[in-house]
């Protein structure tokens, strides 16, 4: 089973190919990245909405609706990891943490 991540950049979702990076792969056999439109169907895009959860934003976080899809994975391509970004700030601000590093 091949769990193997990338990141998720602003130009995600734009084409398909084996540097497109993270792509959700529902197929029995492994993904042969090289030929990824032999995969047709057994891949896709993670959507911005699956995006922005991974990145720890809360459930009730949206975007514009009137945003272009290409424009929604321009803005989460370009995000961080809030539960990160959180515990750098606490770090940083108020010292909370520092005993694990």
């Amino acid at each position: 089973k091949d769990v193997r991540s990338f990141c998720f950049t602003g130009h995600y979702g734009k084409v398909m190919h084996k540097s497109s990076g993270s792509l959700l792969y529902m197929g029995k056999e492994p993904l042969d990245r090289s030929r990824l439109p032999q995969s047709a169907g057994l891949v896709r895009f993670f959507s911005p909405k699956e995006i922005l959860n991974f990145l720890g934003f809360p459930r009730n976080f949206i975007l514009p609706k009137d945003m272009e899809l290409k424009h929604r994975y321009k803005v989460v391509g370009n995000s961080i990891a809030v539960t990160v970004a959180s515990q750098l700030l606490r770090l940083l601000l108020h010292g909370e943490g520092a005993e694990r590093l």
